[in-house]
């Protein structure tokens, strides 16, 4: 049988999980030769992984001198399901009371 490479999906599981095990800083390069030694990424889609990533907010990532620079800091995604988290119970909040008004509003005509 075949052996089938790893998901999209997969490959940024295993480049986050890296990012967050070092809590460090990190070139572009580094990454592609430290994504496939120790989490089996293949280092010509770590860029388009990486990416990926970086547009959906998940790495950071800035411009120093000539240098891009990435990183992922375990304490950012915990703040970031907590403002989720605290966000979805407003809303909750919101829409139950939404509902005892109509509730009410219901009761009254009948």
């Amino acid at each position: 049988m075949p052996k089938h490479g790893l998901s999209v999906e997969e490959k940024r599981k295993r480049l986050l999980q890296l990012m967050y095990e070092k809590k460090d800083f990190f070139q572009l390069k580094e990454l592609e030769k430290m994504a496939p030694k120790e989490k089996g990424i293949t280092q010509q889609s770590v860029k388009d992984v990486l990416q990926s990533l970086v547009d959906d907010a998940m790495v950071d990532t800035d411009r120093i001198g000539t240098s891009n620079y990435f990183w992922a800091l375990p304490s950012k995604a915990a703040a970031a399901k907590r403002n989720k988290l605290v966000r979805a119970k407003e809303s909750l909040e919101t829409y139950r009371k939404k509902r005892s008004v109509l509730d009410s509003n219901i009761a009254k005509m009948s």
